[in-house]
């Protein structure tokens, strides 16, 4: 295949993907067709069968993207030369920030495992989910452990620690998106955030 041949491959390609996850974000699995994304990708439904066998390969081709990337910002935080004090803030602030910027992505990740999914989880991509989520929590549970024999961090399970983490991220999306839908309250997700690094600092760290 020629350089420029390869090149409109891979431009057909991304402009599939493109339009598969914005097709993902915003509506149910089961509602979308493979011909949806084909028309919004500009390409017949034939050309995208010959990038990706499936409206499912796409689905879990957008999950690899996304928890691939948010692997990466957490292992250069965790592997950074810092001590482990500072890495573990650093992986804390990079799942956030993360969180913050996909959000639609991971309203839909959480939501996979609820009623609120219309459709099964492939194993395939239960698969996949599992060996992500599994490393990124073994680099949070790594730095705990280093800090906890300096006597840095205080004694506790490290990897509760990290759902905790997990769980709180998670409650600041949602709960905050909520709040400025409905206009119960006036709270920011950085607010939140700092509250929770405040309480986690003084309670778990030595410092």
């Amino acid at each position: 295949m020629t350089p420029k041949k390869e090149y409109n491959r891979r431009i057909k390609q991304l402009a599939i993907m493109r339009a598969a996850e914005e097709t993902f974000l915003k509506k149910p699995y089961s509602a979308i067709t493979v011909n949806e994304i084909a028309r919004k990708a500009g390409v017949t439904k034939r050309t995208l069968y010959s990038y990706f066998p499936s409206k499912l390969a796409l689905f879990i081709q957008m999950f690899e993207d996304y928890l691939q990337k948010m692997h990466k910002r957490i292992l250069a935080a965790g592997q950074s030369e810092l001590p482990a004090y500072d890495r573990f803030i650093n992986v804390i602030n990079e799942q956030f920030a993360f969180n913050q910027e996909n959000q639609a992505f991971m309203r839909l990740f959480w939501t996979l495992d609820s009623e609120e999914f219309d459709g099964e989880i492939p194993e395939e991509l239960q698969q996949s989910i599992r060996f992500w989520n599994r490393d990124m929590i073994d680099i949070a549970v790594k730095i705990i452990e280093e800090g906890q024999r300096e006597g840095v961090f205080a004694s506790c399970e490290p990897e509760m620690l990290v759902h905790v983490m997990s769980a709180f991220n998670k409650g600041v999306i949602i709960h905050t998106n909520k709040e400025a839908k409905l206009n119960i309250a006036r709270v920011s997700p950085e607010n939140l955030q700092k509250l929770f690094m405040n309480l986690l600092t003084s309670g778990f760290f030595k410092r």
